[in-house]
């Protein structure tokens, strides 16, 4: 692949905000910490995520959608069998606005239910399959969700907590069922939501964000604009669907018609083995976690792209792992502006940044007082764009603390909305930000957020 020059995706700030900054004699000679990505008004599109898998299917039928083992299913398979299970939901009144929550182990008939799901409008909320059966009913109660897609095994465990109905998807599949499932004609338009992902909450209790189709459908063309993921690209699929960074993983290899490979959890339980399975399957795309890369033992030779997130990035990756016909993208991004805000290339020898924001992304780096600091200077890190969310389900509280009026461009259609990342940044003056840390007390753990709080909370319930 051609190398891409990250520079090319930002634009300088423009003359307006720099000249006000300036005037007001903030900041004297020193420039402000503003990034905007390049303006791509080609890749926000009236379009649902439903869409983006039927072009695929349209064009490419006979494409290999997945492969697990053995089976290799076809677009055209794989949107037969998701038709089937969204028939089934249609025929309970499931449609746009509502949330249906997913839960099964991971696998190739957990993929085409989150498709089933997305061609009836309506949104999914993810579960891992061995998430606590507690926590699920929360979530689904909060949401209130209208069924709960699943398998026999978890409904087995889920007894009877659950506050919906559940489901699974061979009682919903009714061959004798011919009629068309379209998410348009079901109400479906690009601000409803497309899915839904909890996390930790700081008072103990999870809290929902809702991200909308014209999030998500701009995000994945948005992202590709950099990574350049094309048809004959095989993807590894080893995400969990309740991590955010599945989406890019899952969702950007429909976009462009690509194979996925999905990985079993034997195979994810061998990271020794992986190298050889990846061989085997012919794999050219890995996103993952960089504590997955650096358990591998060695190299996969067939890997042209490597994109990592959801951690701190260590230099080590790039000097062990950068090839001349690879690249490696460190991504950054809350799942609050929908998967990932900005990218940087790992080479070898070179500092690890988080980069820059991706097209029609804005990064700001403010102070305590939300007022921009000069580049050079660390600061809480703000996000604006086509993928910031609207905000909490059912929180006014904390979506007015944490997603906020943009005030350095008043009345831009760009980036209205700017949410509060609680990331301390510092910007430099090649304009890549710079990653030092949470500027409270959330951890991660294997990519996902925990508010120690919500551990608190539970122990003093104890």
């Amino acid at each position: 692949m051609n190398e891409i020059d990250l520079t090319i995706l930002r634009q300088p700030i423009g003359e307006s905000l720099a000249a006000g900054l300036v005037a007001d004699g903030s900041f004297g000679m020193h420039r402000p910490a503003v990034l905007m990505g390049a303006a791509r008004p080609d890749l926000v599109r009236d379009e649902v995520l439903a869409e983006i898998f039927a072009a695929t299917v349209a064009a490419e039928p006979h494409s290999i959608c997945m492969v697990s083992g053995d089976l290799r299913l076809s677009y055209a398979e794989v949107d037969h069998q998701a038709l089937g299970i969204a028939r089934g939901l249609v025929r309970l009144g499931i449609k746009a606005g509502d949330v249906v929550g997913l839960w099964m182990a991971r696998g190739v008939d957990l993929l085409v239910a989150q498709i089933a799901i997305a061609k009836t409008g309506a949104a999914w909320l993810p579960f891992d399959a061995d998430a606590p059966v507690e926590r699920i009913a929360v979530c689904l109660k909060d949401c209130g969700a209208k069924a709960l897609l699943t398998a026999p095994s978890c409904i087995a465990k889920a007894g009877e907590l659950m506050p919906c109905q559940l489901l699974t998807p061979l009682v919903l599949t009714d061959r004798n069922d011919k009629h068309p499932v379209d998410a348009r004609a079901l109400g479906a338009t690009p601000a409803h939501p497309a899915y839904l992902i909890y996390t930790s909450g700081s008072t103990g209790v999870p809290k929902g964000i809702v991200i909308t189709n014209a999030n998500i459908c701009h995000y994945l063309r948005s992202s590709n604009a950099i990574y350049g993921i094309k048809a004959s690209d095989v993807v590894f699929q080893g995400a969990s669907v309740a991590f955010d960074l599945s989406m890019e993983e899952i969702w950007v290899p429909y976009l462009v018609g690509a194979s996925l490979f999905v990985a079993t959890p034997e195979i994810l339980g061998e990271a020794d083995k992986l190298p050889e399975v990846m061989d085997m399957a012919g794999i050219t795309v890995l996103d993952t976690v960089p504590t997955l890369l650096t358990l591998l033992p060695r190299d996969i030779p067939s890997l042209r792209i490597i994109i990592l997130g959801g951690e701190a990035c260590p230099p080590s990756i790039g000097q062990r792992w950068c090839r001349a016909h690879r690249t490696i993208f460190n991504s950054y991004g809350p799942t609050e502006a929908t998967v990932v805000a900005t990218i940087a290339e790992v080479r070898a020898d070179e500092p690890v940044t988080i980069g820059q924001p991706i097209p029609n992304y804005t990064c700001y780096v403010v102070g305590a007082n939300l007022k921009l600091v000069p580049r050079g200077v660390e600061g809480e890190l703000l996000i604006g764009g086509p993928g910031v969310a609207q905000g909490y389900l059912a929180r006014p509280d904390l979506t007015a603390d944490k997603f906020i009026a943009n005030t350095f461009t008043p009345g831009s259609a760009r980036d209205p909305v700017l949410y509060r990342s609680g990331d301390a940044v510092v910007l430099d003056d090649e304009g890549n930000i710079g990653f030092r840390g949470r500027i409270d007390d959330q951890v991660k753990i294997r990519g996902f957020r925990v508010e120690l709080g919500e551990i608190e909370s539970k122990l003093a319930e104890q």
